[in-house]
């Protein structure tokens, strides 16, 4: 392949892994809409629910530790497009499960599934294309993603409604399998080397040990990592589960329209990744911008618990000003990649991603516990101090996270220690 075609082809491969993150996306958060089918044929508690809702991002959050040495050492083409076919495997399980112990498993095993999406993709960035590029590039590959959780709302909605909510995860567990066979068909890890250039040797045992020592005794990634834990996790409660139960419990809507209205976080997120991306590279910082947008982010979430008055235009008003500003917490990893060596990047970026997934994994279940303290009515909803509790915990977390990290130091493009 020539140089000019190589230039051509990356963007083949940025689409391919934009693609498989969109089915990402779009299992993180399928189950808020069909929470309440759920519930009523699994017969599930709220307890059990957010066990399950967090039972994707426990797995796929604890499978990121290792996620680097395994990108490192075998490449993100064969591990993304491996774990992708396993995780079409756990959606059939899911689509298929009698019980709750097995959907809580199935769920996991989607989360496996789809851990090294977003990270194998980051790491074929780094090697296809600038550094220069990398903030904004990520951004719109987050936002991409996000189509998935799109489509995880008013899209699922219908679909559960023509086909039920096995049926349609039948179909998705069928998507997945083919954007897993497309990865290892166009993708490829790195462009050709030009002259003949040996491509470095996969880390050893020992770097990888020296490593993860290196990242974890580090005071930076202590500022960044609650930050990315708290944001995504108050964040995912919202999207992920609680959102629409919350809006048909205490507004009073269809599980439909609920849906419809929750679809402007994703379209919030689309819209702001790649801008927030944008702004950081052109600005050549990351601090201000994280600290102005997660900030904002705390301030239209704790409006959830105040539970406004407002029309639908105004909830969804509300929902996408909430998905936009939490676009910001994606300049992290652009901050944490540049915090540390080129030589442990990709682990620096997995444990981040650790925190990020575990935060949704903990936040979805502390939810569904701290909301199983009030008892159901006879309608089987939740009364909104249930929510506000749920939410409000969720925002205090929030805020803590913030507070420390306006003590990191910042960083800027192309610079490692």
């Amino acid at each position: 392949m020539t140089k000019d075609k190589s230039s051509t082809y990356r963007w083949y491969i940025f689409a391919m892994c934009g693609s498989t993150y969109v089915i990402s996306g779009f299992w993180r958060v399928s189950n808020a809409v069909i929470a309440g089918d759920l519930a009523r044929d699994l017969a599930l508690s709220p307890e059990v629910l957010g066990l399950m809702g967090g039972a994707f991002f426990y797995s796929f959050g604890l499978a990121q530790l290792p996620m680097g040495p395994f990108l490192d050492r075998f490449g993100p083409r064969i591990v993304i497009s491996l774990l992708a076919c396993f995780g079409a495997a756990s959606a059939v399980v899911f689509a298929m499960a009698g019980s709750g112990s097995v959907a809580v498993m199935a769920r996991a095993g989607i989360g496996l599934g789809m851990a090294a999406v977003l990270m194998g993709s980051f790491k074929i960035l780094t090697t296809w294309f600038s550094p220069h590029e990398f903030a904004t590039l990520s951004g719109i590959l987050i936002a991409i993603g996000n189509l998935g959780g799109i489509g995880a709302t008013s899209p699922l909605a219908w679909l559960t409604d023509q086909l039920g909510w096995r049926g349609a995860c039948l179909c998705m567990a069928a998507v997945t399998l083919l954007l897993a066979a497309g990865i290892y068909l166009v993708t490829r890890d790195r462009p050709p080397q030009l002259e003949g250039a040996p491509f470095p040797a996969p880390p050893s045992s020992a770097d990888i040990r020296s490593g993860l020592r290196t990242v974890f005794g580090s005071g930076v990634f202590w500022c960044l990592a609650p930050l990315g834990f708290a944001s995504y996790g108050a964040l995912i409660t919202v999207q992920g589960l609680w959102g629409v139960p919350f809006l048909v419990d205490t507004y009073g809507m269809s599980k439909g329209a609920a849906s419809s209205v929750l679809l402007a976080i994703p379209v919030g997120v689309v819209c702001g990744a790649p801008i927030w991306g944008h702004w950081s590279d052109s600005l050549g910082r990351r601090k201000p911008l994280v600290l102005a947008g997660l900030g904002a982010m705390l301030l239209f979430f704790l409006t959830l618990t105040l539970h406004p008055p407002l029309p639908r235009w105004g909830l969804m008003a509300q929902c996408w000003l909430l998905g936009f500003a939490s676009a910001s917490l994606y300049i992290l990893y652009t901050q944490v990649k540049e915090s540390f060596s080129l030589s442990i990047a990709g682990t620096a970026l997995t444990a981040l991603n650790f925190f990020v997934i575990l935060g949704a994994a903990m936040f979805q279940q502390m939810t569904g516990l701290i909301m199983g303290c009030w008892k159901p009515s006879a309608a089987a909803t939740l009364p909104l101090a249930a929510y506000q509790w749920g939410f409000g915990v969720s925002a205090a977390l929030l805020a803590l996270a913030l507070a420390l990290y306006a003590v990191c130091r910042d960083t800027h493009p192309g610079k490692h220690p």
